[in-house]
């Protein structure tokens, strides 16, 4: 905090301040009207007359404060004095000298502060006329001026006792001089001193020669009634009153005190105050009157011009408060009252829209021509004046007699003729509005004063605020009404009353009430609540109003038509300086939202469900860390160890370590494509032993943005021992089978050569029939072996690098007449690119064969199947595409598995043993690359294997 340093010129202004009397008075009714008006004409909640003193800032006049004074080291006003202008804080928390001042960190808590000096006679600042808020805020340029207005008035008061001060000061200073001094003192002093007789003429003995200063006539003309009465130049209105009270004095012993006019030889009047007393006298004038003349014109002058502006300020207040709550009521409301204040024929406001002039609103004597509504030239009317020059000086006209002005002369004044003019002109955000102008068929004695200038400007500054607030209304209207929810202030008043000052028309879809039917009352809204939801609403808005905490609610209002639907409220609530606690918010409906919540919440109950009691592991691990973060009972059951002991254990305390390898390219998997496996693996228990699982999972992002990983974890102990006797039972079948199979076959071909003689056609096709279920029986125990090595790890493999080209022309000629059986050609490249493999060259065409019969068999007649290669840097590709039906999204997971066909029935119209695959994709293992499948582009299947890529030097 800045403490606010002593001007250079202290003990002057001390001085100038303590000869004012102003300092520990009683409150004044005149300094209080200023800042009431103030006060309200700024909406702040405090407004001063502050005073300067010492080591203390003293309030004359306090509105919104419940303290006289303060300490001068905490005071704004003290940074105020220092400067002619009025010193502006928008936000005293932003502002170094005041930031942690105690009056802003605590109690009346500042952020906005605007106080204009108060200037003695002498040009001492005192003081200042300030406003202050509690919350940050800025003034225009308008407004500034505006409070220095005020200020002037304020200072007018001040300096207006300091006249009448410093003339008691001198009064009561000549009057205790000594007798020797008297003569030299009389003649130096400002009034008059006089010695008269008690008659009718108040026939002078002695009067000082100041008089002629007062009444423009020389003493020696006054005394003895030599040329001039002094009584005949007393105001024929005040002479009665004067002689009372001179009377009552002189029957009574005391002294009087009057006021009273008299008339200046130049014919205007002037104020006098006059103080005197009966006296004795001698024996021809046994009673004589002596007293002390002052002229007081300007004082009183002073005052009148103070009580006009009050007048004017008092009329400007009706304006503002008026009752009237709509625009056209307002402007016209004010129209009328200016119109009488001024006595004119006519009130305008207009607006002007290029060279137009439109009468907007006006208020006119009975008989008026006008109309509101009406339209003219710019240049046709009086208001082509305002708009002919840049200055503000230049944007008002105050005409008093236009006979004997400059107008006369102007075309505008032939057209239409007044005696008598006032314009001024409206903005609106910094652009031309229109303008306000008065008129009056017949001119003015005088010339308009200083108070209905005053007036003028400050009614004019006020209509364009009331635009201006109407004009951001309508723009806040059109917006908010775009909004899908309520924009709204609710206000409670102290009575309990409450209302909604402004909403946005949405409020008539949710409470059933237009905006102006919600300004008026309240009450019906709360009557749409929920009956069990308006208990906990009213206590929700009570506890805000006693805490001034931000509001929230979510609750069930009846819609029309439709029934009860959620809605969720938000609200900022601020206290005013009546008590009452104001609302400004938004309320916006969240049914749907509000549905969808309850049915995720029973989603998740129902998937916790399934969790829970899934036969099959699932856990939720943390991706960053490997934390376990959920898992459920079938995850535990196999290892032996509980909840708490499993949910501390590392990923290795329960994964062998040789699985390292397979862990890593699982993770690998993840990382590129947000899924892993489904892989197999062991867990270890926690009795050492080991168990089979299988693990498939994908990784996933919480609402905070980390990552997790959701994994199915299948004890397959039951499923391995299964398999192993499947695998058991396979071998033994296909050796058992092998035997008398190849005897049959051989028998067959011997009947079929014709080793028995000729046989009947009839005979000759089932011989037929049956060697061909005798070779697809052959191949099924052949596939059955292969597929038996396979696993086993038995099938010998040999890889070398060789080149792909040479098997790939080998497949697609194998292949040649299976294709044309078919009708499906084979579509391969004329030249296939020069890339090598480490591979077993049989096995990979039989790998190849398996899928391109595959394609062959399930294409239509007519169709192509196209056999493709793509080489990247490390890897290639071996594409097989086909146009038939592709493969059922249902059926694709279990695509590799041994003896799996899409159609099982016994009616299926394509043979196959359901091995081809699996062995495909065995083989491919065993050669370190994959198999897979994949949707082709524009229908079909597209079956791929990929190898490592070997670079031949």
């Amino acid at each position: 905090m800045k403490v606010p340093p002593i001007p250079d010129n202290e003990s002057d202004r001390q001085s100038a301040l303590n000869k004012t009397g102003l300092l520990d008075g009683v409150s004044e009714a005149r300094f209080d009207r200023i800042t009431r008006l103030a006060r309200h004409v700024f909406s702040v909640p405090i407004a001063l007359v502050s005073l300067v003193d010492g080591d203390r800032q003293w309030f004359k006049s306090c509105q919104g404060l419940g303290v006289d004074e303060t300490p001068r080291e905490f005071s704004f006003c003290a940074h105020a004095i220092l400067s002619q202008s009025p010193l502006i804080v928008e936000n005293a928390l932003d502002d170094a000298r005041f930031a942690d001042n105690p009056l802003v960190i605590g109690e009346p808590n500042i952020r906005f502060y605007a106080g204009a000096p108060l200037h003695t006679a002498d040009g001492y600042r005192i003081g200042t006329l300030c406003l202050i808020d509690t919350q940050p805020r800025t003034l225009s340029a308008d407004q500034v001026g505006m409070l220095a207005d005020l200020a002037a008035t304020v200072e007018a008061l001040i300096q207006a006792d300091e006249i009448s001060q410093m003339s008691y000061s001198a009064l009561e200073s000549e009057l205790m001089a000594s007798r020797d001094h008297m003569a030299s003192l009389i003649s130096n002093m400002p009034g008059v001193t006089y010695r008269c007789l008690h008659d009718a003429q108040w026939t002078m003995l002695y009067i000082s020669g100041q008089v002629d200063r007062v009444s423009g006539y020389p003493a020696a003309d006054l005394i003895g009634n030599q040329n001039a009465c002094y009584a005949d130049l007393i105001h024929p209105d005040d002479a009665f009153m004067v002689e009372k009270a001179v009377q009552t004095a002189v029957a009574n012993s005391v002294g009087w005190h009057v006021e009273y006019r008299i008339r200046h030889r130049d014919g205007t009047w002037r104020w006098v105050e006059e103080r005197g007393q009966g006296v004795p006298g001698n024996a021809e004038h046994p009673m004589v009157l002596e007293g002390f003349i002052v002229d007081i014109t300007r004082e009183q002058n002073t005052l009148s011009q103070l009580k006009k502006h009050h007048d004017a300020l008092v009329l400007l207040n009706d304006i503002v408060f008026s009752s009237q709550e709509t625009l056209d009521g307002k402007i016209n409301h004010a129209l009328a009252t200016a119109r009488q204040y001024l006595q004119v024929d006519l009130a305008i406001l207009s607006q002007i829209e290029g060279n137009i002039y439109t009468v907007r609103w006006m208020e006119a004597a009975p008989g008026a021509a006008l109309s509101p509504g009406q339209q003219f030239m710019l240049g046709q009317t009086w208001c082509q004046f305002l708009f002919s020059g840049c200055s503000d000086e230049e944007r008002e006209l105050f005409v008093a007699n236009v006979e004997q002005s400059e107008f006369k002369r102007h075309p505008c004044y032939r057209e239409n003729p007044l005696g008598a003019y006032i314009g001024i002109a409206i903005d609106i955000e910094g652009q031309a509005f229109g303008t306000l102008n008065f008129s009056a068929s017949n001119a003015r004695a005088d010339d308009y004063d200083d108070s209905e200038k005053l007036f003028i400007r400050l009614l004019a500054r006020w209509l364009s605020d009331l635009l201006a607030n109407n004009l951001h209304n309508e723009r806040l209207s059109k917006l908010t009404a775009q909004l899908p929810g309520v924009t709204y202030q609710f206000r409670r008043f102290a009575d309990g009353r409450i209302i909604f000052p402004f909403s946005s028309p949405q409020i008539e879809d949710f409470y059933g009430l237009t905006p102006a039917q919600a300004a008026e009352d309240a009450t019906p809204a709360f009557a749409r609540i929920h009956p069990d939801d308006l208990s906990a609403i009213q206590a929700s808005i009570e506890h805000s109003s006693e805490t001034l905490e931000y509001w929230t609610a979510m609750y069930r209002v009846q819609f029309e038509g439709v029934g009860y639907r959620w809605i969720m409220g938000h609200a900022k609530p601020e206290r005013l300086v009546d008590g009452s606690t104001l609302w400004h918010g938004y309320l916006h409906d969240i049914h749907e939202w509000e549905q969808a919540r309850q049915a995720l919440e029973n989603n998740e109950a129902r998937l916790r469900g399934l969790f829970d009691f899934s036969p099959i592991g699932i856990a939720l691990n943390d991706f960053a860390t490997g934390r376990f973060i959920d898992l459920n009972d079938a995850l535990i059951a196999p290892t032996g160890y509980t909840r708490e002991e499993f949910v501390s254990l590392s990923y290795w305390d329960v994964t062998p370590k040789e699985y390292e390898a397979a862990e890593d390219q699982a993770l690998a998997t993840l990382k590129a494509t947000g899924r892993y496996g489904p892989f197999e693996k062991e867990y270890i228990r926690k009795d050492g032993s080991r168990y089979p699982v299988r693990l498939q999972g994908m990784l996933s992002q919480e609402q905070d943005g980390r990552q997790v990983i959701w994994s199915l974890i299948e004890d397959i102990t039951e499923r391995r021992k299964l398999d192993k006797m499947k695998d058991q039972f396979i071998s033994t079948v296909s050796h058992e089978l092998r035997t008398p199979l190849t005897s049959i076959k051989g028998s067959l071909g011997l009947v079929k050569g014709g080793a028995a003689g000729d046989l009947p056609d009839q005979a000759q096709s089932l011989i037929n029939t049956a060697e061909r279920n005798a070779q697809r029986l052959a191949a099924l125990i052949n596939d059955l072996l292969d597929m038996e090595k396979l696993v086993a790890g038995k099938m010998p493999m040999n890889l070398t690098v060789q080149p792909l080209a040479p098997l790939l022309k080998d497949v697609v000629d194998s292949l040649q007449g299976y294709s044309e059986q078919h009708q499906v050609a084979i579509q391969g490249a004329d030249a296939w690119p020069s890339v090598c493999c480490q591979v077993d060259g049989p096995r990979l065409i039989q790998a190849l064969t398996n899928l391109l019969s595959n394609a062959i068999k399930f294409s239509p007649p007519g169709q192509t199947v196209a056999l493709v290669v793509t080489a990247t840097e490390h890897t290639v590709e071996i594409s097989v595409r086909d146009h038939g039906p592709g493969v059922a999204p249902a059926f694709r997971d279990r695509l590799f598995q041994r003896f799996a066909q899409a159609d099982s029935s016994d009616t299926r119209k394509l043979p196959g043993t359901g091995l081809g695959l699996a062995i495909s994709q065995e083989i491919c293992h065993q050669m370190g690359g994959e198999v897979g499948y994949r949707d082709a582009v524009g229908g079909g299947a597209d079956f791929f294997i990929v190898l490592p890529r070997k670079h031949v030097l």
